[in-house]
């Protein structure tokens, strides 16, 4: 069992605590690895990270959990990742960083020189799915790591576009691995898996899908990759907080004039946000992913 490991989710369990005041609390001790919860708590409440009604019980039961936790992700062969562990993907060292990733398959991918992402509506037109496939794919071609959120829609299309063409792909998941979300996608999410590229999520097995857990997964599609390509979508979508936080992070955003056609009203909207996205057309786009 890896002890750090075993720390932050125990810590994770108690109330009030999130991945910022964990953060917060493991970047200032040295070598937390080597002190036990109780004695890290006490760190936390007397610098008031930790609330001082956090009892001696709650402790001992939010640690006997993070070890019942992590002796399942072995049986389930789900792998964790910390922040402060060797190897933590450097396409996910940013500011709101991931304090502790579950996954399934290869992680190292997201270390690659190369990725992009490959948004879009959950029910893209004709000319939006078939967008989104042939992104995935194009990108693929030229090497780069394809990252989407596996629903259905333009992320499916974005990443068996990538499968086509022999790519390697991401899915950032806002549900634990044991219920892959959404069910109608456990297929490929398997067929991701098996052709080299890696199912992530901060979420254990544990956890049942929670609206906010979609934003916080957007984040991390986001900030992992060089440059987001969007499919439609519309004012209300989901796809508004990927582009949101993707322009928070200084990531380029693009998309065509046929998609910026079907979806006006979105790229108003955004556009009112003030966030940045650049149109151009597909042969630009081909030699933007070709020259990158």
């Amino acid at each position: 069992m890896n002890h750090l490991h075993a720390l932050i989710i125990g810590l994770l369990q108690l109330k009030g605590v999130g991945r910022q005041k964990v953060n917060l609390l493991l970047e200032m001790i040295v070598e937390p690895q080597n002190l036990d919860l109780k004695e890290i708590v006490e760190i936390g409440q007397t610098f008031r990270i930790i609330s001082s009604q956090v009892s001696p019980v709650e402790i001992d039961l939010s640690m006997a959990y993070a070890k019942r936790l992590i002796d399942e992700c072995d049986e389930l062969g789900i792998q964790c990742k910390s922040y402060w562990d060797d190897g933590f993907p450097a396409g996910l060292i940013f500011d709101d960083h991931p304090v502790l990733l579950y996954y399934k398959g290869d992680l190292e991918i997201l270390n690659q020189p190369k990725r992009a992402a490959v948004i879009g509506s959950r029910m893209p037109s004709r000319l939006g799915a078939d967008f989104a496939f042939q992104a995935g794919k194009i990108l693929a071609e030229n090497n780069f790591v394809v990252i989407s959120g596996l629903a259905v829609g333009a992320d499916d299309y974005g990443h068996r576009g990538c499968l086509d063409a022999g790519g390697k792909t991401v899915a950032f998941l806002p549900s634990g691995l044991t219920q892959v979300y959404p069910p109608s996608n456990r297929g490929l999410a398997e067929k991701i898996c098996d052709q080299g590229g890696c199912l992530v999520t901060e979420y254990s097995h544990h956890e049942v899908v929670q609206p906010y857990k979609f934003i916080e997964r957007d984040r991390l599609q986001s900030a992992s990759s060089h440059f987001l390509i969007v499919s439609n979508f519309s004012p209300g979508s989901g796809t508004i907080h990927t582009l949101d936080y993707a322009n928070k992070y200084k990531i380029p955003i693009y998309s065509i004039p046929v998609i910026y056609d079907e979806s006006r009203d979105g790229f108003a909207h955004i556009s009112q946000k003030q966030i940045n996205y650049q149109i151009i057309k597909n042969t630009e786009l081909t030699r933007v992913i070709e020259n990158y």
